[in-house]
């Protein structure tokens, strides 16, 4: 009975707070509503965010949040998409509680499924946060994979008489069908629109740097902002420096994701071992 006024009384605030917030966080709900997780019940997660203040009260978490979607999604959507991440972590949460409580009433009160459920639902909360460190961890990989065949393309175009800002372009020209699956070429894009709006190069540059937020951006930004004006042979000889190290970081990270992976066919190779040792030895076992 318990149990079944808690269902109630949840089910029914949620109600209340959709209905209540619905008009107030319309706009917000339908410019984002591709990644807002159940946009059906997002205002209710909105309004307790706002009601309860937790930017105030969680300024750590949510800084840390808003930190690594400055790097998935830009500064400028950084907010609105830190918003989007907590809505998400609300949601999951209220809903994990929620299906734990109905587990209990159908399984006749058992409090030690609750115990269970509110463990698992701190764990599941747990890992919403730190997946954000996977996703900026795959990004960075990702760029660092990327980023030496760009500088060699650069280096060539280069070499072959072209500028630094006519080379970047035709890199991405080349690449458009990557654009928005691949973070280097994104970044590299929104900095060739930016260049074709006449934005000077050093800030074209600094905001590249600053967008993808990683070292060896940085380095590259920084060689060819000492070097471009001068061109010609030191900035190609810079260039080539730089490309060796990135080549040898690509082939450490291309060894981390490649000995990850032998790992995790450690388990499923045991289990198949295990099916043919038993389909060999049945008939054995069977016929003693």
């Amino acid at each position: 009975m318990i149990i079944k006024s808690i269902l109630l009384v949840i089910l029914l605030f949620i109600v209340f707070m959709n209905l209540k917030n619905k008009k107030i966080y319309e706009s917000f709900i339908e410019s984002y509503k591709e990644d807002i997780t159940l946009p059906i019940i997002a205002p209710y997660s909105l309004a307790v965010i706002d009601k309860l203040k937790l930017y105030k009260r969680m300024p750590k978490l949510i800084n840390s949040i808003h930190q690594k979607m400055i790097i998935l999604k830009g500064s400028k959507l950084s907010g609105d998409h830190t918003k989007i991440y907590l809505v998400k972590i609300i949601t999951s949460v209220t809903l994990a509680i929620f299906f734990t409580l109905v587990y209990v009433e159908l399984d006749g009160g058992n409090y030690t499924n609750l115990i269970y459920g509110l463990i698992l639902t701190l764990i599941l909360s747990f890992y919403l946060v730190k997946d954000l460190d996977k996703k900026v961890k795959q990004r960075k990989d990702s760029i660092i994979i990327e980023l030496p065949e760009f500088v060699n393309k650069v280096i060539l175009l280069v070499n072959a008489g072209d500028t630094v800002q006519g080379a970047i372009k035709k890199c991405v020209d080349q690449n458009q069908s990557k654009v928005f699956d691949s973070p280097l070429y994104f970044e590299l894009n929104e900095a060739v629109n930016k260049m074709s709006s006449n934005t000077p190069f050093q800030e074209v540059m600094k905001d590249l740097n600053y967008r993808c937020g990683i070292q060896e951006v940085s380095i590259f930004t920084t060689t060819v902002m000492m070097n471009y004006r001068k061109g010609g042979a030191l900035l190609v000889q810079s260039l080539k420096e730089l490309s060796v190290s990135l080549w040898d970081k690509r082939k450490t990270i291309t060894r981390i994701k490649g000995e990850e992976a032998s790992s995790k066919l450690v388990f499923p190779i045991i289990f198949i071992f295990g099916a043919v040792l038993l389909i060999v030895i049945y008939p054995a076992i069977a016929i003693f």
